[in-house]
């Protein structure tokens, strides 16, 4: 699938929006256009009151209309009625604003019924990269530092489910390790064993798990036609599971800085769509993370 099909704003796009903290001019202009593109209404819960940031704008009466400014006394009860809002689902999406990651993962972990009775949490990035010929999925770069086999078998489900949700007919995910061989130092490559075995027994004609791939196998067909290597999804992935986030941190950013990829992501599993922006995140990334977000909704 292309990137521009995860991200193309419509107006049937719908989902009422809970934004924490966004209470800055960049924050505020992706909240504004999204609300141009969409038919979502949003819901601004701060310490602060954006309205003024919100009026230097000059928006329609009607895309005000659909902005609902929340405006607390301490962030104790801030949080308190958002997470009465996403329980109760007044708000069916959740997108970090200017408050630290690690807080935001706090407030949904500390509410158990966003995920016990969901899943397993995990951070998945969506890449538009200019030589590569399709979307490519990387998990995970932002949540999990070091996850054990079981904990990979998730994040594939978790995988799995998003990308049927986003309209995908075949998934095909590729297993990352520095080795193709079998060396029993590498924990990376044992694990991907395991979770290969475990999947080929799902008989599937949506998800195909395969490997352990070092990095160019899995995504250059020149290199699979060349070393002859027998796998569906080999040069031909739609996502990559890396076994640590030092891994799939580094992975990231070279995708970013050197390979200049466009980006979307989100943190899958919970009973919610979460949408995990950072300071460095340009507008249109941001904008992208909530479209993306709204299509998994849609």
């Amino acid at each position: 699938m292309q990137y521009q099909h995860l991200i193309e704003p419509k107006k049937v796009l719908k989902g009422d929006v809970a934004i924490l903290f966004a209470n800055d001019e960049k924050m505020l202009s992706v909240v504004i256009d999204a609300l141009s593109l969409t038919d979502i209404d949003v819901y601004l819960y701060d310490t602060q009151d954006p309205t003024e940031i919100i009026r230097s704008f000059d928006v329609e009466v009607q895309i005000l209309n659909r902005i609902h400014i929340l405006t607390f006394e301490d962030e104790n009860k801030l949080f308190q009625q958002c997470a009465h809002d996403l329980a109760t689902g007044k708000a069916s999406l959740l997108m970090k604003g200017n408050i630290a990651s690690s807080t935001l993962l706090t407030f949904v972990l500390g509410n158990k019924n966003f995920v016990d009775y969901h899943g397993f949490l995990n951070h998945v990035a969506c890449f538009h990269i200019p030589n590569y010929h399709k979307t490519l999925m990387l998990s995970d770069s932002a949540f999990n530092i070091s996850p054990t086999v079981e904990e990979k078998k998730q994040i594939i489900n978790n995988l799995s489910k998003f990308a049927m949700s986003l309209g995908y007919v075949k998934f095909k995910i590729a297993l990352l390790s520095s080795v193709e061989k079998p060396i029993k130092k590498i924990q990376s490559f044992l694990d991907a064993v395991k979770l290969k075995q475990i999947f080929s027994r799902k008989q599937s004609e949506f998800l195909f798990v395969d490997g352990p791939f070092v990095f160019e196998n899995a995504i250059s067909m020149q290199n699979v036609i060349k070393k002859n290597i027998k796998s569906s999804v080999a040069g031909d992935a739609d996502a990559l599971l890396v076994s640590h986030i030092d891994v799939g941190d580094a992975l990231y950013k070279s995708f970013t800085y050197f390979g200049e990829a466009r980006v979307a992501s989100l943190i899958l599993g919970a009973k919610f769509p979460i949408v995990l922006t950072s300071r460095s995140d340009t507008k249109q990334n941001k904008l992208d993370f909530l479209l993306l977000a709204l299509k998994v909704l849609n």
